[in-house]
């Protein structure tokens, strides 16, 4: 990766860290929309389709892999080698969870448009060059917690 990219990655961080410094973990509810607008430039009204969505991240490069799961509660995304991991990574060296993730609100937003209900991300799951992103479709406090 170039010094550029590098570059890029640790402000990015530094920007997530400061506002998380700032305003502890309300900050991620404030940040779900991060990444929308761009990928509504690019795809328009096929952001929407969960199946568009992770052809296009996977056909430009966004990551390696995504596998998805999805029931009535819960959607789940196993993506690889996102091109945001070393934004993660910074995140995990800390001991922290990521402040953000946008490629999860992507997927978010597109849930949202298609039942109108406004989704939560999980904590991700992180696991070398593997994420796992979840998010309660129909938030009750067992989903959200996990139980």
């Amino acid at each position: 990766m170039s010094d550029i990219n590098n570059f890029k990655d640790q402000l990015l961080f530094e920007v997530q860290k400061a506002f998380y410094d700032e305003r502890g973990k309300g900050a991620r509810y404030r940040l779900t929309l991060a990444g929308v607008p761009y990928i509504q430039s690019q795809l328009g009204e096929k952001a929407n389709d969960i199946d568009a969505l992770r052809d296009w991240l996977l056909d430009n490069k966004f990551c390696e892999e995504i596998e998805i799961e999805e029931d009535e509660l819960q959607f789940k995304a196993t993506v690889k080698n996102c091109c945001l991991h070393n934004i993660r990574d910074s995140f995990d060296k800390k001991g922290m969870q990521p402040l953000s993730c946008p490629i999860a609100n992507m997927f978010m937003n597109a849930i949202e448009e298609h039942n109108g209900l406004s989704p939560e991300l999980l904590p991700i799951d992180i696991n070398g060059e593997y994420c796992g992103v979840a998010c309660a479709k129909m938030a009750d406090s067992a989903v959200v917690e996990g139980n």
